[in-house]
């Protein structure tokens, strides 16, 4: 059985676990690595998830355990306040394929659309993750730059693509 709900303080160490999953099986796909993670302390983690109102870290749970989960935050700064940005999404490889990540995304929008005056939701993703981005894709989210060498992993660059999916 899949449920979707926000992770609260209690699903942290759940939470730290499976972002090191995700940093260490696509090391590609993220700005962190798993050794910066690994030297952050769970409870800095999740105080940082938290601390803008607004945001909210999505958990997919499979049978009772943290198999998913994507980040939303909205911008603070009076100019910015339009504009919120997806990040973090990562599916364990046993729920991927089956709708799971468009499940998840499609719960992450409802909760930004909630937002008064929000008109713009951002993301970035590797090249690399074509999945990913034929994902965003279908759900509306289109390409505005390519970022050339955004990441260097083990001597490799990884272009990232920013994308868009405008609300109003």
């Amino acid at each position: 059985m899949i449920e979707f709900r926000p992770l609260t303080a209690e699903d942290a160490g759940a939470w730290w676990e499976l972002r090191l999953e995700a940093l260490e099986q696509e090391p590609k796909a993220f700005v962190e690595s798993a050794d910066e993670h690994r030297a952050s302390a769970i409870e800095a983690t999740i105080t940082r998830v938290y601390s803008e109102a607004g945001s909210v870290l999505l958990g997919v749970f499979r049978d009772g355990r943290l198999a998913g989960m994507a980040g939303f935050r909205r911008e603070q700064g009076q100019k910015t306040r339009h504009k919120g940005v997806i990040w973090g999404m990562y599916l364990t490889k046993d729920i991927r394929d089956k709708g799971t990540g468009r499940a998840l995304l499609s719960e992450l929008l409802k909760h930004a659309r909630q937002h008064p005056g929000l008109e713009m939701v951002l993301l970035k993703v590797s090249t690399t993750q074509v999945a990913a981005r034929e994902l965003y894709r279908s759900l509306g989210f289109e390409s505005f730059a390519l970022e050339k060498r955004a990441l260097k992993v083990e001597g490799e660059y990884v272009d990232e693509e920013h994308m868009i999916l405008r609300l109003l």
